[in-house]
């Protein structure tokens, strides 16, 4: 019986590669969409969960770090600083700005931190300076790609000049990345004398984070305190809310093509061999002996083309990230897992419609001229 599968489908060679390639590229859309949407979340909340602090203060009612401003005055860090469990608190401002760069608008998001403590920095230098002093930048190696900008070229955000004074990794935004400076720059740019944006605690014992909260919210009801992973899933939302609605609709298309490829080419593959069916059902074959061509028609076609598709999505990824630094994909098994669960769903649907007429040939077909 496999080899009779075989034979359906090798008979029409082209045909059969067409049903590989598209299952092959729904596969390969599926992975994609998969791995940018995991890729986007993880750079979404990279920066926030691995700031080396125990808790995040912000302004009460801030949704995320990109689309809500969180203004904290220095009375508020004061207390923060004296309240009983904190034992390190170091100010971070955090805005994106956008400004004119070679006659085009550029976005970045400007990070002021305490470069004496290092909290809040970049996550890795890979060329210059590692520690930005005043009138320094650290901008990302993305944003450098994009703007063709280098280590001692100048830089004008707003009404001052930086100097580019490292570059740094793992700070992309797909849309915007991270600049890192001091906060002394930082406050002169962004215009906040007395303010900040953000507050990163480190505790005596992290184990009393949920009564430290509690203390400090209620002694200052204008800020919010939070822990890492729970900022982070506020910057999630931003992903969460808007791409993955799209994302879920691109996959489902994408499983009805793969679905529609595999069914055109078994079902014509099975008319076109009606008469043969029919020569198996008159010497006596049952009908799941026929049940099982089919189905391994569709898996050949099914698992070849997920196989293939894996391939393409890895290859993809690699060749578009070249040409669009902003092209970030992070693949996990869960994904791959699903996505094979998907072409195993297509191998069945797609055994559905060639089954109903296999029942329907007459085996007399065999006798007619």
């Amino acid at each position: 019986m496999i080899s009779v599968a075989r034979k359906n489908l090798l008979h029409e060679k082209g045909r059969f590669m067409i049903s590989i390639g598209g299952v092959a590229f729904s596969v390969m859309l599926i992975l994609v969409l998969l791995g940018l949407y995991r890729g986007w979340d993880e750079k979404l909340t990279e920066y926030v969960t691995t700031v080396d602090a125990d808790l995040w203060v912000v302004q009460n009612g801030a949704a995320d770090m990109f689309h809500s401003p969180s203004i904290i005055t220095d009375a508020t860090t004061d207390r923060v600083r004296a309240t009983a469990g904190v034992t390190d608190l170091a100010k971070l401002y955090g805005v994106r700005v956008g400004f004119d760069l070679n006659g085009k608008e550029a976005h970045t998001m400007i990070m002021g931190y305490d470069t004496t403590r290092g909290v809040g920095g970049p996550k890795k230098v890979v060329e210059g300076k590692s520690t930005p002093e005043r009138g320094d930048i650290i901008i990302d190696e993305v944003f450098a790609f994009k703007e063709d900008l280098a280590v001692n070229d100048e830089l004008t955000i707003l009404d001052k000049t930086f100097r580019i004074a490292g570059i740094s990794t793992g700070g992309n935004l797909v849309s915007f990345q991270y600049a890192f400076m001091t906060q002394d720059d930082a406050a002169e740019l962004l215009k906040m004398p007395g303010l900040t944006n953000y507050l990163l605690l480190d505790l005596k014992n992290a184990n009393d984070a949920d009564e430290i909260i509690t203390t400090l919210e209620e002694q200052n009801p204008d800020i919010m305190v939070l822990t890492k992973p729970e900022f982070g899933v506020k910057n999630e939302r931003l992903i969460t809310e808007t791409f993955l609605p799209i994302i879920q609709v691109l996959v489902g298309i994408g499983f009805i093509v793969g679905l529609v490829v595999i069914s055109l080419t078994i079902y014509t593959a099975t008319i076109e061999k009606a008469r043969e069916y029919g020569v198996i059902k008159a010497i006596g074959a049952r009908n799941r002996h026929l049940y099982r061509i089919i189905f391994e028609q569709s898996a050949i076609a099914g698992l070849a083309g997920f196989a293939l598709g894996s391939v393409l999505t890895l290859a993809a990824s690699v060749v578009a990230k070249r040409f669009e630094p902003s092209f970030i994909t992070s693949y996990a098994w869960q994904d791959v897992a699903m996505v094979f669960g998907a072409a195993v769903l297509m191998i069945i649907g797609s055994a559905y419609i060639p089954i109903r007429r296999i029942l329907s040939i007459d085996p007399a077909i065999v006798f007619k001229s």
